[in-house]
């Protein structure tokens, strides 16, 4: 692994006679403690080798007082070296070694096939099934609080928390020693419980800009911060709703060259999203997309056409437990992975059985499925098959002609209804227990699965799964933009879209849309401004630096079948 890092200021004291770390377990941070005169200037790093040979620098920070550490993580089992290297000669080239041992704990997370995660080491993938649960108040709650809260969440499987780190509150106290030691007391419990650690640096509506206004500003803090943190098990989430911010995706963008320069583990990044973090992956630098999409719309169209794994915050407005069932399940079908707000027990218990239920599948190789009458599917073709069923009645799946394994569940309680089959056909219609709820078929071929396991690669589909070109020839594209018809558009005033069919057919009846607005000049990139076949725009002032400005509406729908079509028009806009 190679690694790359900026150093912080330090000065010598002294030279190590003692142990340095205690036998660390591998994946777990080894704290390596300096003390240093009041006030001293100089360079202080560390230059780790692991038993395997590979290198890594990592820089000291200040802990308070006349303490510094360095922080590093191993990740390999056996003895670790590291060497001293300081502008100061009492301190340079001073050596020493600790130990890392085994542990039951997988590599960091990556994306892969497309839209899934995977811990990885090396050549060794092991699935990684997300379900987060946003936490608010991150910085506020006590540490007697947050640790009850994690062994909860840990016993209802939840493996994320996604916190915002910097909150409007804690202007005052950001770059203190003491604001980061609460943090990572936080971190390091639910970490040692198996727990990642979703970090959005700095709050939303400008709060990073207030704090700190200038490049040279940032880049102090994102060098003290990573030092500090990027040694636990943690993605990065940038900038909470980063579309709040007039330059969020300018913002983003040079925080994504201090996590390549500063983070040597390279842990997966996006950002908190207050509708889609998918207008960021041109910049390169994001691996995974963030939605906040309770209805579903926006992420299972651009499921179809753009790579990297998709997480939902789908669950914060729900109104009572069956809508944030009905919101969970429907992610699931349009291919996101939920970490949501859990407003309560009975929703948490809620994902507790999604959890127990997905990790049986072969979710990371699931994609949305939709040869299927009354119900929003995902599958791995002639495999298995996990068809949601809002509103309980017959069921119809065009599935391979294989003789496969058949049950209900009961997504409210997790009880499950085994179902007798016949023969193998390729339409099988099954009828839900009963019509009082919501219900989960699952079809599946259990000893193909258990096979697969043992013999097939990570990823089965032949060929591999590939995304959709939209289909944006006039006329081919089924649909037609009714409104707004007027050439100018006001933010002071509402403006109503609609869109009407061109064409009826089956799959056409089962529309899903996205309206997008760009203003290419300004560099912000597009915002979701509508979804659905009517409604009103919501277009964010911040869309353009100076008005009137040239704005470039894209309609982009999905039919029944999965087939992405895109229509766009430009407009004048006004305040």
């Amino acid at each position: 692994m190679g690694f790359r890092v900026i150093l912080c200021m330090a000065a010598p004291l002294a030279i190590f006679g003692q142990t340095i770390c205690p036998p660390t377990p591998r994946y777990t941070p080894c704290d390596i403690a300096f003390e240093l005169p009041t006030g001293a200037a100089g360079d202080l790093k560390a230059e780790f080798r692991s038993p395997h040979a590979a290198t890594a620098l990592v820089n000291a920070f200040h802990d308070g007082g006349t303490r510094w550490i360095v922080r590093y993580t191993p990740v390999e089992v056996g003895e670790h070296a590291f060497r001293v290297t300081s502008t100061d000669p009492a301190w340079n080239g001073k050596q020493g070694t600790f130990t890392a041992t085994g542990a039951d704990r997988p590599g960091w997370v990556r994306a892969v096939n497309v839209h899934h995660f995977a811990h990885v080491e090396g050549n060794d993938l092991k699935p990684h099934l997300w379900m987060g649960a946003v936490v608010p108040n991150f910085s506020k709650m006590d540490l007697a609080a947050w640790k009850s809260m994690v062994d909860t969440r840990a016993a209802q499987h939840f493996n994320h928390l996604g916190v915002t780190l910097v909150a409007e509150s804690d202007a005052a106290a950001y770059q203190s020693p003491e604001f980061f030691r609460a943090a990572e007391a936080k971190i390091r419990y639910a970490n040692d419980r198996g727990i990642l650690i979703d970090v959005a640096f700095f709050g939303p509506n400008g709060l990073m800009s207030k704090l700190l206004p200038t490049r040279p500003d940032r880049r102090k803090w994102f060098l003290y911060a990573l030092s500090r943190l990027e040694a636990f098990d943690v993605t990065w989430q940038g900038l909470e709703e980063w579309e709040t911010y007039p330059d969020g995706k300018e913002l983003l963008k040079e925080i994504s060259e201090y996590l390549a320069e500063l983070d040597p583990y390279k842990h997966t990044r996006s950002s908190r999203t207050a509708t889609t973090s998918a207008p960021l992956i041109d910049d390169g630098w994001l691996r995974y997309r963030s939605y906040r999409d309770p209805e579903g719309q926006t992420s299972a169209v651009e499921q179809q056409v753009f790579q990297y794994p998709a997480v939902n915050d789908f669950g914060a407005t729900a109104k009572d437990p069956a809508e944030f069932r009905r919101r969970l399940w429907t992610s699931t079908a349009n291919g996101q992975y939920p970490a949501t707000l859990v407003p309560d027990e009975t929703d948490a218990n809620q994902m507790k059985v999604w959890y127990e239920f997905m990790q049986g599948t072969r979710h990371w190789e699931l994609e949305p499925f939709f040869d299927v009458d009354n119900g929003r599917a995902t599958a791995l073709d002639g495999v298995e098959y996990v068809v949601y069923v809002e509103k309980p009645g017959p069921v119809t799946v065009n599935v391979e002609k294989q003789g496969y394994d058949v049950e209900w569940l009961d997504p409210a309680t997790g009880e499950r209804t085994k179902v007798k089959t016949k023969g193998k056909a390729e339409e099988v219609t099954f009828t839900p227990p009963n019509n009082n709820h919501d219900w989960v078929l699952h079809i599946s071929r259990e000893g193909k699965k258990a096979g697969m396991l043992k013999t097939y690669k990570f990823e089965s589909r032949e060929p591999p799964l590939a995304l959709q070109d939209a289909e944006g020839n006039p006329e081919k594209v089924p649909f037609e933009i009714v409104e707004p018809a007027a050439d100018e558009l006001s933010l002071s005033k509402p403006v109503q879209f609609s869109v009407k069919l061109k064409r009826d057919s089956k799959a056409l009846r089962k529309m899903s849309y996205q309206w997008t607005g760009e203003v290419t000049v300004s560099g912000h990139s597009y915002r979701v401004i509508g979804v659905g076949a009517t409604g009103t725009f919501q277009i964010p002032e911040s869309i353009a630096a100076t008005y009137p400005a040239a704005l470039h509406v894209k309609l982009t729908g999905m039919n029944g079948l999965g087939k992405v079509y895109v229509i766009d028009r430009n407009y004048v806009l006004n305040r």
